[in-house]
């Protein structure tokens, strides 16, 4: 319990410190963008729109389907599916002050009726069983502290032939990454609160949703379509590297630190962005 509280306050600790980066550079989304043709030809906000609509065509979201956004930062996501696609949807996070703006945006765009957001851990709802139609994660469940007992959960509160889609990373082996890339990357994990990063690796993340008891489990690839995001990213953080680096800041300029060593894991094929689909059975 006591390690969980820790993670906790890590995750929380993360986004307050990130909170003006996030509003100033990704206008307030926790995502990255998709872009169609793996080119920079799109704006960010479009393509972060293209990405959320790649969760509602893997979920395949009908009006007033019960769906929760399991990690909903400040209510991007959870607003844009709402208002496009007539949903319900329940939106959770353990960050309190993600809470305040969610609720805030769904005020503004008119949709508090149909959503509802609640300070909430993902791993352990209290939710009744069987609740959802559908449950999405958009780059929040790396952050679990544990990624075995997240998917259990899933399991347990979707409705049975319920759809999962959990958009995130995965990493290759660890004996693929030299010392050095280690090390950033050690860095980078212990900073950004990304908890259960190391049970996600290239090929066999698909063997834990499969473990939990889910069927018809997929694994897409797209890292090419994420790239651009990080390349923008990585070409803002060029010059105040220079200094983090000389001067060894890494630890207290972590997303200027991502920035360059993600997108140069990514080129090597070591980090990837991928999509998750899975299936609760039926009864």
């Amino acid at each position: 319990m006591e390690n969980l509280k820790k993670h906790h306050q890590k995750v929380i600790s993360y986004f307050k410190e990130s909170e003006l980066g996030y509003d100033v550079v990704l206008g307030g989304a926790k995502h990255f963008g998709y872009y169609p043709d793996g080119i920079n030809n799109v704006t960010e906000k479009k393509a972060q729109e293209l990405m959320q609509d790649l969760i509602a065509e893997k979920l395949k979201i009908k009006i007033n389907q019960l769906i929760l956004d399991a990690g909903c930062g400040q209510g991007i996501v959870s607003t844009y599916l709402a208002k496009k696609h007539h949903c319900k949807i329940m939106g959770i996070t353990i960050v309190p002050f993600e809470i305040n703006k969610a609720a805030k945006l769904a005020e503004k765009l008119g949709l508090s009726s149909s959503i509802s957001y609640y300070l909430m851990d993902y791993s352990d709802t209290g939710f009744e069983s069987s609740k959802f139609d559908a449950i999405y994660a958009m780059e929040s469940f790396v952050h679990s502290p544990d990624a075995k007992s997240t998917l259990k959960e899933f399991y347990r509160i979707l409705k049975p032939s319920g759809k999962l889609a959990i958009f995130d990373y995965t990493i290759s082996k660890d004996a693929e990454f030299t010392r050095q890339e280690r090390e950033i990357f050690d860095v980078i994990v212990e900073r950004t609160a990304m908890g259960s990063i190391r049970d996600m690796r290239h090929k066999s993340f698909v063997n834990l949703l499969s473990n939990a008891g889910f069927k018809s489990v997929k694994q897409e690839d797209i890292t090419k379509n994420f790239l651009p995001s990080v390349r923008k990213l990585n070409k803002l953080a060029k010059i105040p590297y220079i200094f983090v680096d000389l001067f060894k800041l890494q630890k207290h300029f972590i997303n200027v630190t991502a920035a360059i060593e993600v997108y140069n894991l990514a080129e090597k094929g070591l980090f990837r962005y991928n999509i998750f689909t899975a299936e609760k059975p039926p009864k």
